[in-house]
């Protein structure tokens, strides 16, 4: 009796040990090799197999990442081949986000809102769709404009723009020779905040490029007015982007705007002798008379999914570029950790740590992601002879948005129907 009763335990811890073993196995995935086309440096290729590892050991044992480096363009052309060859695309592709356009209007990457809680990007998703579909969710975020300020002329940060133009007028009555603030104004890049700033976008809510609106005149206006108004920052014979830069490495100008890319350069006392750890000064876009500041456009890295990936290999793919993105400490090691932005606010710059970094990620929370759509090109050749137009006193506000939309509309005809396009003499 007593063996029967042993033997029925045994069979009882038996079958419970099977149905946790069974319970462990459907946690977890079937061992895959993960195939990932990369243009990142070295670090950050390191940290991506660092972390792949971590998430299949608890996701899928026995899974391995092939990291395939290219640069750039050949990344962009080799994935044209392979898809128009319909065989040798990767799992996954780490790209810019003005690579995602290429890929969709080709039709070799697939659309991911079904596939991850897209919720979590609060940064720069908008940079990785197109049509608000997402084609691609963001690793890192940034190519940010922000104000940057010379602390040895200008003490604190103005927050509105009348206070900027309170700032520089003293600072050039101050220190003669040094102007108080430029910026590359002819660039549609660095336009276009203002019009965020003013409630405007490039896109309407259908998805139909919008510039002849209020808020684009508004800009054109108040870019303008910073020239030419009674309270002008600008200096009347223009400055480019090299005017700019050079003079605020040189310390002949006081404020500018430009982007995060450029604050490598800055922080080099050998590169810019005004400047350096002491002198670098980063803060938001001051705010406009309607209360709201301009908003810059952001972008970063982004991970898309090729149309040929499916089951197994799919389900791995997703989950792992959902860890990479939104796990706080996966997040952490591919951004913070090599003094990279993250695109999740739940991810904290430190600022005691970093203090430039911790700013610059303010100024990428009051950006606004830019989309990888192919048709953004008509915007930028659209509206860049007409702000020279405005910026140049020769053209009205009003009369540069309507322009604007007139040269985009030809524009996105020809881009739409290239047959119509005029043939080259």
């Amino acid at each position: 009796m007593k063996y029967t009763r042993l033997l029925a335990l045994l069979l009882v811890s038996i079958l419970a040990l099977s149905g946790l073993a069974t319970v462990a196995a459907q946690d977890t995935m079937p061992a895959v090799t993960i195939t990932i086309w990369s243009q990142e440096d070295p670090a950050p290729e390191a940290a991506l197999q660092t972390e792949f590892q971590a998430w299949a050991d608890k996701n899928a044992p026995g899974s391995t990442l092939e990291i395939v480096h290219k640069d750039t363009e050949s990344e962009r052309n080799d994935l044209l081949t392979a898809c128009l060859a319909g065989s040798g695309l990767p799992d996954l592709v780490l790209s810019p986000n003005d690579s995602i356009g290429t890929f969709v209007d080709a039709g070799c990457v697939q659309p991911l809102d079904s596939l991850f809680d897209t919720s979590k990007y609060t940064v720069n998703l908008g940079a990785g769709q197109i049509d608000g579909k997402t084609y691609g969710v963001p690793t890192t975020a940034g190519n940010h404009i922000m104000l940057l300020y010379n602390k040895s002329l200008v003490k604190t940060a103005p927050d509105t723009w009348d206070d900027l133009a309170t700032v520089a007028h003293q600072v050039e009555k101050d220190n003669p020779g040094v102007h108080g603030f430029d910026y590359n104004q002819n660039e549609p890049f660095w336009f276009v905040p203002f019009v965020y700033g003013f409630g405007g976008s490039v896109y309407d809510a259908d998805g139909k490029m919008n510039l002849n609106t209020d808020a684009w005149t508004q800009a054109f206006q108040f870019t303008h007015d910073l020239k030419y108004g009674d309270n002008a920052v600008l200096a009347k014979e223009g400055c480019d982007y090299n005017c700019a830069d050079g003079a605020f490495k040189e310390g002949k100008t006081a404020m500018i705007l430009n982007g995060d890319w450029s604050l490598a350069g800055y922080l080099d006392a050998t590169q810019s002798p005004a400047l350096g750890p002491d002198n670098l000064g980063v803060a938001p876009w001051p705010k406009l008379p309607n209360g709201q500041r301009p908003m810059p456009l952001t972008s970063g890295k982004f991970l898309s999914i090729p149309v040929t990936v499916e089951g197994d290999q799919l389900k791995a793919a997703v989950s792992f570029s959902s860890y990479l993105t939104t796990d706080p400490d996966a997040v952490k090691a591919f951004t913070l950790d090599l003094s990279r932005l993250p695109a999740i606010a739940d991810v904290k710059v430190d600022a005691a740590k970093d203090p430039l970094l911790a700013d610059s990620n303010a100024v990428l929370l009051t950006g606004t992601g830019m989309t990888s759509a192919s048709s953004l090109r008509c915007m930028w050749d659209s509206v860049r002879p007409n702000l020279e137009g405005v910026m140049g006193d020769t053209m009205a506000a009003a009369d540069a948005a309507k322009a604007s939309q007139d040269a985009a509309d030809q524009c996105l005809s020809t881009l739409n129907n290239p047959a119509t396009a005029t043939p080259a003499s």
